[in-house]
């Protein structure tokens, strides 16, 4: 009796949570967003803020000199740099919260992490509080990185709890939610102090979700809980089996590693982890120029503007970027991550080229030419928004198995962080030595590697199940195949066609496939009917 009701009590909360979305798009939009905004708020508010109130910093920089003897204050030259420090020293706190994160979330979980994140970030935020009461910049920084290394962990827990709880067909809208919030914060921009309201609701809030079912059932074994996450994010369906068996197909692709040593061993190793990797770091560089823009756009355009002008130039990029992530969260799911990301690459990195050629002209032709700089950087972030930033963030987990998912992604966070502070922390010193040319080795010419390299590797992830994607990853003839079945010119009257060196299909069996792929049936479908031949 006593069991019975205990399981009614548990049936009652499971059923009654007003947090489960329980499958339903239009509440699952509205708790990750809710979700996202949160958890995403203390690194994005952090990175924003500074753009906008860069005299006010000087001055308060400048002042607790003077107070404490220094009369003349800080020097220029002195001031640069421990601003770059300031702005940068979140790449490194970041850093060492990725560190952490897969000891955390594959141990204790995705929550745990989100929960020990939002912890750690309240603790920072009272401590950047307490130093603008104090006039202490270097309070300031501790505080900054405090909070910088929190977001590292409630970052990538955002990323895989988003990609593990939401169903296949919503995994990009879910996971573009992200990114949008985060624009959404950077554009509010608030005052000092107000990033302890969200992050303690982020942390209440957590309580009342349920772990990922991937987690529950690969790292856990739990099946009947990873059944109960499933019905609280997905609801109830008559398909619970199957999304169960899709999960243990993805479960049997790897074995769990041991000890990170371990695991950073067998991802080195293994080919389809390491090409998953570096991936992920190659989108992750295409941003190079987003994070110095984020920071210093106000200083580069007042080289032609008025501070008030440059700031309001920085809102309208950031405003843009927004609004091209609301846009994203619609056509994600229907374009496919490879063509947007491609797209909106090329695009960014021409947008970069006219910055510079829209300055030479200012200089040496026309003064109305500096609105062109204008423009191009609003381009960018719309391009940024669209595309380039939230696709960058999220698919690396869409190319690993549950058991490396949070390791990977973490080492490519990792060494994201590590040339991002690098290129951040150069980026105003070059630019006040060389001018506008600093963009082409910093963003331009790295761009240009990044794209050539992700069009020949990056495989498509819309969906797809992770298990699916991994087949793409270990045996890289899918896309042989595909491109031989797809080819325009064939012959009917050869005896055979070679699609891999080893591989011979007679004419009636190739028309055949050839037959299923245009009648818009899935590649699949035909590289079964080629595996039937050849076994044949």
């Amino acid at each position: 009796m006593f069991e019975f009701k205990i399981e009614w009590i548990r049936s009652k909360i499971r059923t009654n949570n007003i947090f489960s979305p329980r499958g339903k798009i239009i509440r699952i939009i509205v708790l990750y967003s809710i979700y996202s905004f949160v958890v995403n708020f203390q690194d994005a508010y952090s990175n924003a803020y500074p753009n906008t109130s860069i005299n006010s910093f000087r001055n308060y920089i400048n002042g607790s000199y003077i107070s404490r003897g220094n009369h003349n204050g800080i020097t220029v030259g002195a001031y640069v740099w421990l601003w770059s420090f300031y702005l940068n020293v979140n790449f490194i706190g970041f850093l060492v919260g990725t560190f952490a994160t897969p000891y955390i979330t594959d141990n204790y979980g995705r929550k745990a992490g989100i929960i020990v994140g939002s912890t750690i970030s309240i603790v920072g935020t009272i401590l950047m509080s307490i130093s603008i009461w104090a006039n202490s910049p270097e309070l300031l920084i501790i505080g900054r990185f405090i909070c910088s290394a929190a977001t590292g962990i409630s970052f990538g827990s955002l990323i895989l709890f988003v990609q593990e709880t939401t169903p296949t067909r919503l995994r990009g809208t879910a996971s573009f939610l992200s990114e949008t919030l985060y624009v959404f914060t950077n554009v509010v921009g608030m005052g000092f102090g107000l990033a302890l309201i969200p992050t303690s609701i982020a942390l209440v809030l957590t309580f009342f979700l349920k772990e990922t079912p991937k987690f529950l059932l690969i790292n856990k074994n739990k099946r009947e809980e990873a059944e109960e996450a499933i019905e609280f994010y997905q609801g109830k369906c008559e398909n619970h089996e199957e999304i169960l068996g899709e999960i243990i197909k993805e479960s049997e692709c790897e074995k769990c590693y041991t000890s990170t040593r371990q695991g950073l061993i067998e991802v080195f190793k293994t080919p389809h982890l390491r090409k998953a990797l570096f991936i992920g770091i190659i989108a992750l560089q295409l941003m190079k120029a987003y994070w110095p823009l984020t920071y210093l756009s106000s200083n580069i355009l007042m080289t032609h503007f008025s501070d008030t002008a440059a700031e309001y130039a920085s809102f309208g990029f950031s405003f843009a970027n927004f609004i091209a992530c609301i846009a994203g969260n619609f056509v994600i799911d229907k374009f496919g991550r490879r063509p947007m990301l491609l797209i909106n690459g090329v695009i960014n990195t021409f947008c970069l080229i006219l910055y510079i050629v829209f300055d030479r002209l200012t200089f040496y032709s026309n003064e109305n030419f500096k609105y062109g700089c204008i423009v191009t950087i609003v381009v960018y972030g719309i391009t940024y928004g669209l595309a380039l930033g939230p696709i960058a963030y999220f698919i690396t987990s869409e190319l690993t198995p549950q058991q490396y998912r949070a390791l990977v992604q973490s080492i490519a966070l990792v060494i994201d962080c590590a040339v991002n502070f690098i290129f951040s922390f150069a980026t105003m010193p070059v630019y006040d030595a060389i001018g506008v040319w600093a963009f082409i080795p910093l963003f331009i010419v790295p761009s240009i590697l990044c794209l050539i390299y992700l069009f020949f590797v990056m495989p498509e992830t819309k969906g797809r199940e992770i298990h699916e994607i991994l087949v793409d990853m270990k045996s890289g003839w899918r896309r042989r195949i595909g491109s031989c079945v797809h080819a325009k010119t064939l012959s009917a009257t050869t005896s055979y066609r070679s699609c891999d060196e080893d591989s011979v299909v007679s004419t009636i069996s190739f028309v055949t496939i050839h037959s299923v792929v245009h009648s818009e049936t899935k590649v699949d479908d035909a590289m079964s009917l080629y595996s039937y031949h050849i076994r044949l």
